[in-house]
């Protein structure tokens, strides 16, 4: 680079504008939608404001009630319902695919027989189109006069699409996991089972709590896998499920209530993954376990 060019210093800045406007660009229609959610009762979906009132809130924390201010074709499904649904369904999804996927990482540390096959298989859930694996099971349970239930079906098909992202992040950390420590805890007597507790689950905590937040939130935002396989009912439906039925409707500001209400939510999540990811971290870095292999012996004297 050119000494005129370091002495502008112009990357910093371009680098600053591009983060400011990729933050402005998701989250300037958070703040939109947040606004929108204050309409008056005869406000609509746009600006300008018609009145500001918490109406729409209302309507959204007491569903499928009827007022003078209802309108024809108004849609009045339960959206904390479905909601509550579907952060259950996250919360299921994201332990037993970390479980399985923590598992499988496992068994991938030493190679063995059809290793890369089974791996390729294990990402068929990140390749097949999301609508197509909806369609084919729901024809596949509807031959076997199965009902699809979102505590069943929709529960498979969503472990099925987080394994391989999973699988991924465990893969990277036990390729930066130093085998001489699970080595180190054996040699001062630890039997496989302590080692692995004491050893090697911590070092990896990082990414356990990142398997979870990836199957928490692609499970929590699945729409085109859970078309099908949820239910017919609305009592039965997710969040991405029912809003988009809703939206087929009419769009009222009870959504931007809820979008402002769920967004709040994910910051949240957020915050609790980095808080417990911090946590993590400093744990790891102040444990004996990760001092180098040759000074062990003498911290341990």
């Amino acid at each position: 680079m050119p000494n005129w060019l370091k002495k502008l210093d112009i990357t910093g800045g371009v680098f600053r504008v591009y983060i400011g406007f990729v933050l402005l660009m998701l989250y300037f229609p958070f703040l939109i939608m947040a606004v929108l959610s204050f309409q008056g009762p005869r406000g609509g979906h746009t600006f300008p404001l018609n009145g500001v009132s918490t109406w729409w809130w209302w309507k959204l924390f007491h569903p499928g009630q009827l007022t003078e201010f209802s309108d024809v074709g108004e849609f009045l499904g339960n959206y904390l319902g479905a909601l509550g649904r579907s952060l259950i369904l996250a919360i299921v999804v994201a332990i037993i695919s970390t479980v399985l996927s923590l598992m499988a990482a496992h068994a991938f540390r030493k190679p063995f027989r059809g290793s890369s096959a089974v791996f390729y298989f294990w990402l068929l859930g990140i390749i097949v189109p999301g609508i197509t694996v909806s369609l084919g099971l729901f024809l596949v349970l509807n031959l076997l006069g199965i009902v699809p239930n979102w505590k069943t079906s929709a529960l498979g098909v969503h472990v099925m699409w987080t394994l391989p992202f999973g699988l991924i992040i465990f893969l990277m950390g036990f390729n930066r996991f130093d085998l001489d420590l699970e080595d180190a805890a054996l040699v001062f007597g630890a039997n496989p089972l302590q080692a692995y507790w004491y050893v090697t689950l911590p070092v990896m905590q990082p990414f356990i709590l990142s398997s979870l937040l990836f199957g928490f939130t692609l499970s929590l935002d699945e729409f085109q896998r859970s078309l099908l396989l949820t239910g017919t009912t609305l009592d039965t439906q997710t969040l991405p499920v029912m809003i988009m039925a809703s939206v087929t409707t009419r769009i009222t500001p009870t959504l931007y209530a809820l979008g402002t209400l769920t967004t709040l939510l994910s910051f949240a999540v957020i915050a609790l993954y980095i808080f417990l990811l911090v946590r993590a971290e400093r744990r790891t870095r102040s444990t004996d376990l990760l001092a180098p292999v040759d000074e062990a012996p003498s911290s341990r004297a």
